[in-house]
């Protein structure tokens, strides 16, 4: 009995339910079906006419609001659509269609997603099926970018953002300078009037925050529009952007660079007018770490949408025609804000394209092992969001990225921040170093070169020594680890060994190396040959170390060296003695088999005597479990 009374509620329930989402009487349905072919005739107002004096079934609010849909009235018809759904949610597809399409076009694309959807489960027919699926695609791949948010937890950069405007921010690679342009009222002592101007500035990082920066002197700042830089790892060459309004009227935007000889600026160099073309813009340059390749944006005729990037490369001294970076990067809408890491294999930059959330993102596509870019990834919300996001780039140790925004809480108008970048866009490790190389009287050393080795992979990088300085810039993979050395004729073997898991090389870093030369009877540490407490075992990284000294020894033929081997405190001294020897004698053994004559090398152990640091602490015995080589004759 209670199962009848039951099924006869709900049997009532649904009828009731049916009644209002479609009329009964014979006359209302032939209205529907009339007014249905009216719309299909594209006859709206006609069919409008005859939806004035319905009643309030769902069919015709339904109906209400493909009407005004079609005419373009899209607040009323999302109300219409709104009221049909909320009477008979399971009924009506193409009311779902046109919210997820107003949705979509007013980029709320969460709902967006769940109105599409809905429509096409409900069996949305054409005319609208085709263009429901494809708007679904792409609200569906953007909602799940909202609803998968990456970490943003942005700061502003101290000093350099004021009350004033600040945009088109870089940093060189070595994180010493940063380069902007501001955008300030000012008055002149002639005038009365306030004058709203742009400069680019040049500001110095100094105890490890950024100053506020000064407007750059000549040749720069003669322009109304000048910035969006760029500038080589060794700081000596400037790449930035340079507005000029022709007679026309024209504001023509190029690229130039200028030379910088110890803090002083050359006159501004002009590329080719295939480069710098006089009626086309380009702007944004960025330079590899090797100087050598150029990537910029411009709106040349030939590409593949309005604004394109491009890749300019150093060949015998000349820059190439400008090669575009292909359809993988760019679209048929608006590219550009290209941002080259120093890995040389991470490009960001700023699109229109599909994903976008709104206006521009910011993208990051990788180089893969044929050096092709793969297809751009959206960074991610909420970095990213409806409004514009444009010139974002990242510090050379890969954990931070900069950018400039007026949509955050600064202290200005336009203002910028940073923020720690989340893993999956981070560039590849990188290993930045710049410093002095000189003998031990500060001299210049002239034929230098530094060797940086690839322990994982074996790759030698040569790095030439001019003027008494380097710098540096080499990609490796998270576990690599690089063995420093330099080996010239009459100075003492020099190494440095990086492991992956040295903090201290993590950011950019300082390694200033001096060069002591040789002198009969004078000793010198052969760095990273250390012991395991009470072993004579040599390690990976000693093994590294002393195949590069052996290398070394084989550049200075002549030398003959004796190898000494000293330990710590611990333990008896006679033991200590044996230890010792045991040590030389394995150091002496590794060298010998690299194919160095045993007639210029002899070895000695000297066991705890002669200790270099403290043996109280574990650091300092560790110390003077040490090899050291001396020179008997050269």
């Amino acid at each position: 009995m209670r199962i009848f009374l039951l099924l006869s509620f709900l049997l009532s329930f649904s009828t009731a339910y049916a009644q209002y989402c479609f009329p009964e009487k014979r006359k209302e349905k032939k209205l529907v079906k009339k007014i249905e072919k009216k719309i299909e005739k594209r006859a709206f107002y006609v069919a409008w006419d005859a939806l004035r004096n319905t009643n309030d079934y769902a069919v015709f609010l339904s109906l209400k609001s493909e009407v005004l849909w079609l005419k373009s009235e899209f607040f009323n018809a999302e109300t219409e659509a709104l009221k049909a759904i909320d009477i008979c949610p399971e009924n009506f597809p193409k009311a779902y269609y046109f919210l997820g399409e107003i949705a979509f076009n007013r980029k709320d694309y969460l709902n967006a997603d769940l109105y599409l959807k809905k429509s096409i489960e409900l069996g949305i027919a054409d005319p609208y099926y085709s263009d429901a699926v494809n708007l679904y695609s792409k609200a569906k791949v953007i909602a799940e970018i909202i609803n998968n948010p990456v970490s943003f937890n942005p700061k502003i950069v101290e000093g350099i953002s004021t009350q004033f405007d600040e945009y088109l921010p870089i940093i060189s690679p070595d994180q010493e300078m940063a380069f902007f342009t501001r955008r300030s009222d000012k008055k002149s002592l002639q005038s009365i009037t306030v004058t709203t101007i742009e400069e680019f500035i040049m500001s110095q990082k100094i105890d490890k925050q950024f100053k506020v920066g000064s407007p750059m002197t000549y040749p720069f700042n003669l322009e109304s529009n000048e910035g969006g830089a760029s500038i080589t790892i060794d700081n000596k060459i400037l790449y930035y952007t340079k507005c000029i309004r022709n007679e026309e009227g024209y504001n023509n935007c190029d690229i130039y660079y200028v030379f910088n000889h110890n803090g002083v600026w050359s006159a501004v160099q002009s590329f080719s007018d295939n480069i710098s073309q006089p009626t086309t813009w380009e702007s944004q340059p960025t330079v590899s770490s090797d100087g050598k390749t150029i990537i910029f944006a411009s709106d040349r005729n030939g590409g593949y949408g309005k604004m394109d990037l491009y890749e300019i490369n150093l060949i015998d001294e000349k820059w190439t025609a400008p090669k575009n970076l292909g359809s993988n990067i760019n679209s048929n809408e608006h590219e550009k804000s290209p941002y080259l890491h120093t890995d040389g294999k991470t490009l960001f930059f700023a699109s229109t394209n599909f994903p976008s959330l709104g206006g521009f993102d910011v993208f990051y596509s990788r180089k893969d092992s044929s050096g092709l870019w793969q297809k751009p990834i959206n960074i991610g919300y909420p970095i990213n969001t409806v409004a514009d996001e444009i010139s974002l780039f990242v510090s050379t140790d890969g954990n931070r990225a900069y950018f400039a925004s007026n949509q955050l809480q600064g202290v200005g108008g336009w203002d910028i921040y940073s923020f720690a970048l989340h893993d999956a866009a981070k560039p590849k490790r990188v290993l930045f170093l710049k410093g002095e190389l000189m003998d031990e009287n500060g001299m210049v050393l002239k034929d230098v070169e530094l060797e940086i080795k690839n322990i994982n992979t074996n790759e030698i990088t040569t790095i030439k020594v001019e003027s008494g300085t380097y710098v540096s810039s080499l990609t490796l993979a998270k576990n690599d680890d690089v063995l420093i050395t330099v080996k010239k004729e009459g100075f003492a073997f020099n190494s440095t060994y990086v492991s992956a898991e040295d903090t201290a090389f993590a950011s950019p870093a300082a390694l200033n190396i001096e060069l002591e030369s040789l002198e009969e009877g004078k000793s010198f540490t052969i760095e990273n040959i250390y012991f395991r407490h009470n072993s004579y075992q040599i390690n990976s990284v000693a093994r590294q170390v002393l195949m590069e000294f052996a290398a070394y020894l084989k550049l200075n033929k002549d030398l003959v060296i004796e190898i000494n081997g000293f330990t710590d405190n611990i333990g008896a001294a006679n033991d200590n003695l044996l230890l010792s020897e045991n040590r030389a004698k394995a150091v002496y053994g590794l060298i010998t088999s690299s194919g160095v004559s045993a007639s210029g090398l002899s070895y000695n152990g000297y066991g705890e005597q002669f200790p270099k640091a403290d043996n109280a602490t574990e650091k300092g015995r560790a110390n003077n479990r040490r090899t050291e080589f001396k020179i008997i004759r050269q």
